[in-house]
Protein backbone atom coordinates (compact mmCIF):
# COMPACT_ATOMS: atom_id res chain seq x y z
CA UNK A 1 0.00 0.00 0.00
CA UNK A 2 1.35 3.37 -0.84
CA UNK A 3 1.25 6.50 1.93
CA UNK A 4 1.10 9.08 -0.81
CA UNK A 5 -1.70 11.42 -0.16
CA UNK A 6 -2.83 12.87 -3.56
CA UNK A 7 -5.57 15.78 -3.70
CA UNK A 8 -6.37 17.17 -7.02
CA UNK A 9 -8.75 20.42 -7.75
CA UNK A 10 -11.18 20.01 -10.87
CA UNK A 11 -9.60 22.44 -12.93
CA UNK A 12 -10.06 20.77 -16.62
CA UNK A 13 -5.99 21.32 -17.01
CA UNK A 14 -3.30 18.86 -17.35
CA UNK A 15 -0.05 19.71 -16.03
CA UNK A 16 2.82 19.11 -17.58
CA UNK A 17 6.19 18.15 -15.97
CA UNK A 18 7.70 21.70 -16.60
CA UNK A 19 5.15 22.95 -14.43
CA UNK A 20 5.28 20.97 -11.41
CA UNK A 21 6.89 22.34 -8.11
CA UNK A 22 8.86 19.44 -6.20
CA UNK A 23 9.58 20.46 -2.39
CA UNK A 24 11.44 18.61 0.48
CA UNK A 25 9.43 19.37 4.15
CA UNK A 26 8.27 17.73 7.26
CA UNK A 27 4.76 16.69 6.31
CA UNK A 28 5.14 13.03 8.04
CA UNK A 29 1.65 11.47 8.44
CA UNK A 30 -2.52 11.75 8.51
CA UNK A 31 -2.05 14.25 10.69
CA UNK A 32 0.38 16.61 9.09
CA UNK A 33 -1.48 15.81 5.91
CA UNK A 34 -4.85 16.69 7.77
CA UNK A 35 -3.44 20.00 8.85
CA UNK A 36 -2.21 21.32 5.36
CA UNK A 37 -5.34 19.81 3.53
CA UNK A 38 -7.36 22.57 4.29
CA UNK A 39 -4.65 25.61 3.34
CA UNK A 40 -3.35 23.80 -0.22
CA UNK A 41 -6.96 23.22 -0.97
CA UNK A 42 -8.00 26.66 -0.46
CA UNK A 43 -4.76 28.32 -1.62
CA UNK A 44 -5.92 30.43 -4.82
CA UNK A 45 -3.83 29.70 -7.73
CA UNK A 46 -3.55 25.91 -6.83
CA UNK A 47 -4.64 23.40 -9.24
CA UNK A 48 -2.91 20.23 -7.12
CA UNK A 49 -0.57 19.31 -4.82
CA UNK A 50 0.51 15.42 -3.42
CA UNK A 51 2.73 14.45 -0.76
CA UNK A 52 5.33 11.07 -0.95
CA UNK A 53 4.92 10.04 2.84
CA UNK A 54 7.17 7.40 1.79
CA UNK A 55 9.90 9.27 0.71
CA UNK A 56 12.87 10.30 3.00
CA UNK A 57 12.24 14.00 1.88
CA UNK A 58 8.63 14.28 2.41
CA UNK A 59 8.06 15.24 -1.42
CA UNK A 60 5.27 17.76 -1.84
CA UNK A 61 4.21 18.19 -5.38
CA UNK A 62 2.34 20.89 -6.48
CA UNK A 63 0.83 21.80 -9.72
CA UNK A 64 0.47 25.61 -9.37
CA UNK A 65 -2.12 27.72 -11.81
CA UNK A 66 -0.98 31.43 -10.70
CA UNK A 67 0.03 31.32 -6.85
CA UNK A 68 3.89 32.46 -6.98
CA UNK A 69 6.19 30.31 -5.10
CA UNK A 70 7.09 32.46 -2.35
CA UNK A 71 3.32 32.93 -1.37
CA UNK A 72 2.90 28.88 -1.55
CA UNK A 73 6.12 28.75 0.38
CA UNK A 74 4.93 31.36 3.43
CA UNK A 75 1.52 29.39 3.46
CA UNK A 76 2.94 25.87 4.48
CA UNK A 77 5.37 27.51 6.71
CA UNK A 78 2.58 29.60 8.37
CA UNK A 79 0.80 26.27 8.99
CA UNK A 80 4.03 24.87 10.55
CA UNK A 81 5.97 22.91 8.49
CA UNK A 82 9.55 23.16 7.20
CA UNK A 83 9.68 23.41 3.25
CA UNK A 84 12.30 24.13 0.82
CA UNK A 85 12.39 23.68 -3.32
CA UNK A 86 14.16 20.77 -4.55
Amino acid sequence: MSWSKFISKITGKSADDSNVWRFRTNIMCGGCIAKITPVLDGAEGVSSWSVALETPDRVLTVVPNGIGEEELLQMVRAAGFTIERL
